[in-house]
């Protein structure tokens, strides 16, 4: 401090006595001193740390008294620090206004009883030159503990345990005598011994948690509070996800819905194009409705716009398509060309892996505005997954999509097949898979083959097979000539495996009728995560024979 003269004045100088001091960073509130050194195992380990040059740690027990609590070891550093000791004042609780001149006079409420940090800070604000400071002695070693205590089994209302620390862990000859093993045999009334150690997680794992950079504090609009809000999450989309079996799909948007007329111009402008399509065709798939879209239409926006004209049908013949609302195509066999088939363009054995890392399930709008119809012809799009049969324009499946009325199903069925038969959406996944492979394989792709293989029946009942030698033709059995190719007896092998369940996807292993590790293989490549579940039929032994002899004949 600047004296007079411009002088500085000396600090106080202390004299530092040799008296040792440990010091103790306990992980606890100590109310007790008594029960804290009994955790920290009694007077006389307590006494060996004070020893000079002791390099010795300090074990912690949070329940002495209990055998199967573990101890915590603590870590002895070196420090070189100083304990203090400052006397204050007595606070004799006496208060008067503040700047006045009257007496103290003794308040009415209770003053502190706990003497904590703030209370010890606050009487040291308040006498600033009535304290006094005396040095104990040097800290050279300071016991830290960072570990996590091990979890303790609780032996409460268990005999087998109390016996075991009553008479057993304390290791004393008399009390040992007393002990017994239980009298129990097999699996009565026995208990499991817990084990030594229940978690070897010492220290606690740093999970770096941050506060999300796109969570901003601003004022509720209504209540004028200030609340957390994410500028950067999605805004809710309110469209309808419909699934194949809900007795009744929706007709008109969801009331939360806000209006049309609050988003920007280009938008609004996107909203009447979306309406005058679904007025053309009431069935969309995304892909097939981005690329009528304009060229200049943001195309972000549909997925907020397409809650207000339609609905999302999640599973079923119709699966991943957007549908009018108030249009069900499970009452009217007219809207049987909207159906969807699904293709898995996985990797197979046959293709190069540099081949088809390329297609991948995407949204993305294609550069191509015709990349929703198949025609059989390259180039193959990338996002060539699910197609309508109404965009299939290929001459060879077309015509098994505008089949007549008169071969078609009675009633829808609801899961799978829609308003055709098995044998139609066999077919139509067969060839189709067949010719995805060969675009994206950039194989030369036999039509005749394709052709033969389409003769097989639209509808074909595995349960009542007629023998082939009884005068019927074989396609009429779901088998290909003997002289037919190996590539022909694959899609047949399809062909009589999707037909074997409702579902049309891979049956289930085991029992009569199902098909083996052979035919699963030639599967694979044709077969598609479709449906919820798969049912199990019986099949004919003498047809499993004959794939059998035919998997010889192709090997």
């Amino acid at each position: 401090m600047p004296q007079s003269g411009g002088e500085v004045a000396a600090a106080p100088s202390y004299s530092v006595p040799g008296t040792p001091v440990v010091s103790l960073e306990c992980p606890c509130i100590v109310e007790n001193t008594g029960k804290a050194i009994a955790m920290l195992g009694g007077r006389k380990e307590v006494a060996q740390i004070i020893q000079p040059n002791n390099e010795k740690p300090l074990g912690l027990k949070f329940r002495p008294d209990d055998p199967a609590s573990r101890t915590v070891i603590s870590h002895n550093k070196q420090t070189n620090n100083l304990l203090l000791s400052i006397t204050l004042p007595k606070r004799t609780g006496r208060k008067r206004k503040r700047g006045s001149d009257a007496p103290f006079e003794d308040s009415p409420a209770n003053p502190r009883s706990k003497k904590d940090v703030a209370y010890l800070l606050q009487s040291l604000n308040d006498n600033p030159q009535k304290y006094e400071t005396e040095v104990l002695g040097p800290i050279e070693s300071t016991h830290v503990w960072r570990t996590m205590p091990d979890f303790v089994y609780a032996s409460l209302g268990s005999s087998f345990l109390d016996e075991i620390q009553t008479k057993v862990l304390p290791l004393q000859y008399p009390l040992l005598k007393q002990y017994s093993l239980p009298q129990t045999y097999g699996l009565a009334n026995t208990e499991t011994v817990p084990p030594p150690v229940l978690s070897t997680q010492g220290y606690p794992t740093n999970y770096t948690y941050r506060q999300n950079p796109a969570v901003k504090t601003v004022a509720d609009p209504q209540s004028g509070k200030q609340v957390l809000f994410n500028v950067a999450a999605p805004a809710k989309l309110h469209t309808y996800q419909c699934q194949y079996n809900d007795v009744k799909w929706p007709g008109q948007p969801p009331p939360d819905c806000p209006p049309v007329s609050e988003r920007p111009q280009s938008h609004q402008k996107l909203f009447q194009t979306m309406l005058r399509l679904f007025d053309e065709r009431p069935i969309w798939t995304r892909r097939a409705l981005l690329n009528h879209f304009p060229d200049d239409a943001p195309c972000a926006a549909a997925r907020h716009l397409i809650a207000h004209m339609a609905f999302a049908i999640r599973s079923g013949p119709w699966r991943d398509t957007l549908c009018k609302y108030g249009v069900d195509p499970r009452k009217d066999r007219s809207y049987r060309k909207y159906q969807t088939v699904m293709l898995l363009l996985a990797k197979s054995a046959k293709a190069k892996p540099h081949i088809r890392e390329d297609f991948e399930r995407s949204w993305a709008r294609s550069k191509d505005k015709s990349s929703h119809i198949f025609t059989g012809k390259p180039p193959f799009p990338r996002d060539g997954q699910v197609w309508q049969l109404c965009d299939l324009e290929d001459p060879q499946l077309k015509p098994l999509v505008d089949a007549p009325d008169v071969v078609l199903r009675p009633e829808c069925e609801i899961r799978q097949l829609g308003w055709y038969n098995n044998g139609t959406i066999a077919k139509i996944r067969v060839g189709l898979k067949a010719k995805t492979d060969a675009l994206i394989s950039k194989e030369a792709f036999d039509d005749e083959a394709l052709a033969r293989f389409l003769t097989l029946p639209d509808h074909w009942d595995f349960t009542e097979v007629p023998q082939a030698d009884d005068g019927v033709n074989q396609s009429q059995v779901a088998y290909m000539p003997k002289d037919a190719g190996n590539q022909e007896k694959e899609w047949a092998i399809a062909y009589r495996t999707l037909c074997r369940t409702i579902t049309a996807s891979l049956s289930k292993a085991g029992g009569s009728g199902q098909i083996d590790s052979k035919e699963a293989q030639v599967l694979g490549s044709f077969d598609t995560p479709m449906g919820d579940g798969l049912e199990e039929r019986e099949d004919e032994s003498d047809e499993v024979a004959e794939d059998d002899n035919e998997e010889v004949h192709m090997e």
